[in-house]
């Protein structure tokens, strides 16, 4: 099993793009990267997140630099030769749910239930197929 969870905050705001599916359709990205403590130490850990989806609208509009978060998902190695010719390593966190956490001041303009899609519940599955990479 490859599971995830992770709290910290983000370090810029996310970037909302889209994608074309291998079948033509195009759908909606966004990507952020959360800062998280250790917990000895005075050492922090940068984990690169992409969500897919109406997840990627509700993100984009409602999380921003420095707001705080807990996401969970699966993490993934996605290889590649560089320029110099050395094989990179990068690691993301592909979301697939998310919480809101924080003050108080940062809920309230978080938790307005008619800015959530229809049906969404904190979480969507994303097919395979509709992967990028």
């Amino acid at each position: 099993m490859n599971n995830i969870t992770i709290h910290g905050r983000l370090t810029r705001d996310p970037e909302f793009g889209t994608y074309t599916t291998a079948k033509g359709e195009t759908k909606s990205n966004c990507k952020f990267t959360v800062a998280v403590d250790r917990r000895i130490g005075e050492e922090t850990d940068f984990f690169n997140c992409i969500t897919f989806g109406a997840l990627s609208n509700v993100i984009d509009k409602h999380f921003s630099k420095g707001k705080e978060i807990v996401v969970s998902g699966e993490m993934q190695c996605n290889p590649y030769k560089a320029k110099d010719g050395t094989k990179r390593y990068p690691w993301s966190l592909v979301v697939n749910q998310f919480d809101f956490c924080g003050s108080k001041k940062d809920k309230e303009g978080a938790s307005k239930q008619d800015d959530v899609p229809p049906g969404y519940e904190g979480s969507e599955m994303v097919e395979e197929e509709d992967l990028p990479f």
